[in-house]
């Protein structure tokens, strides 16, 4: 596999430019949205009771209970609010933040959320960026943004789908410090992130489906084999129109992102090639044993909902026409310039955890 190192270097130096403005933009305005609550105009959440999660199967009216970790026993040592923590793996220190909800006691068992950053994008504002506080009202749950390994200034994930891949072994150990240390409910672990972050929520779907519940990638989904785990419920969403990573494939995917920050243009041997939306949502149809055909039904002037149908585990794709490389419900128009069109027709944030907390989901 050859590549053009002289462009995709051009190229990653523009994107680190914009991407960290976009980044220091979200610090400073989306820390004071994370207090408000969000809405999504084809239907706003209700502001009932808080939903204490469960954990369902695929049978009709079976609800069993959570799965407690070994923390539900241990002394609670972690105080409610944001705060941010470090974890040696693969020899390299690694750090995180937590989002505790003023509900936690420790005794209870709470959902993580893992919100993963797009390339260049601080963890730090992760938490704001996928509506941490506006959804802390309405769920009980543990958000979790660690960040990736840092090439000179810049994190990023390694979510190309190497056979000993760096990042998968950091997450899943620190699901096990979490675990140990915090009364986590292990049947609901989920993971949502944007570009590099939905790259990398992919490929912990398909490395780690014994422990990743479900996913919900923003502009950024791939299917990253091998992928031989059990089927994993994927909610995606993607603009039609994104310069980043465009529909039909190319960009910055997993694999010239580890090429830029981690190879330096020694690509391994085997690594696929890049796919575009149509086929990775097949791919993962296919995974999750899913009919051959979907339906599609426009939701919003310029949203359409494509929903596979016969599926072990649900596979639903959000498709926005003319949107670009944005969070639906978050448009930053600052930017659209650079990065093209935020819709506001949909919520992201609010339909991906209705789709972890509301659904039913299998048994592991």
């Amino acid at each position: 596999m050859t590549t053009d190192t002289t462009a995709i270097a051009a190229r990653d130096r523009q994107i680190t430019y914009r991407t960290t403005l976009t980044g220091l933009l979200l610090a400073g305005v989306l820390v004071v949205g994370a207090c408000s609550s969000s809405t999504e105009k084809t239907g706003a959440a209700s502001s009932g009771p808080r939903r204490v999660p469960t954990t369902a199967t695929g049978a009709p009216g079976h609800t069993p209970g959570p799965s407690a970790s070994p923390g539900c026993t241990a002394p609670v040592l972690v105080q409610p609010g944001a705060s941010d923590h470090t974890i040696t793996s693969g020899g390299v220190e690694r750090v995180y933040q937590l989002v505790v909800p003023g509900s936690y006691d420790g005794r209870k068992p709470y959902p993580i959320v893992l919100a993963l950053h797009a390339l260049t994008v601080t963890y730090k504002v992760i938490a704001s960026m996928t509506g941490f506080g506006d959804m802390a009202p309405k769920y009980d749950f543990i958000g979790v943004a660690p960040s990736g390994r840092v090439d000179g200034s810049t994190p990023y994930w390694m979510a190309a789908p190497t056979a000993d891949n760096y990042d998968v072994a950091f997450i899943g150990q620190l699901l096990d410090e979490l675990e140990a240390t915090l009364c986590i409910d292990t049947s609901r672990v989920f993971s949502t992130g944007m570009s590099n972050g939905a790259q990398m929520s992919s490929l912990l779907a398909c490395r780690m489906s014994d422990r990743i519940t479900a996913i919900a990638p923003v502009s950024g989904e791939e299917f990253l084999e091998p992928c031989n785990g059990r089927p994993v419920p994927i909610l995606a969403f993607h603009g039609t129109s994104d310069p980043i990573l465009p529909y039909r494939g190319g960009g910055l995917n997993a694999t010239q992102i580890a090429n830029s920050h981690f190879w330096k243009s020694k690509i391994p041997a085997g690594m696929p090639k890049p796919l575009g939306v149509d086929e990775s949502m097949r791919l993962w149809a296919r995974h999750n044993h899913c009919g051959s055909s979907y339906v599609e039904e426009r939701v919003a002037p310029e949203v359409r909902k494509r929903t596979w149908k016969g599926c072990a585990a649900d596979t639903t794709l959000y498709i926005i026409d003319g949107g670009g490389h944005a969070w639906p419900g978050k448009p930053v128009p600052q930017f659209e310039q650079s990065f093209g069109h935020g819709t506001t027709e949909i919520d992201a944030t609010d339909l991906m955890f209705k789709f972890f907390f509301d659904a039913p989901r299998l048994r592991r």
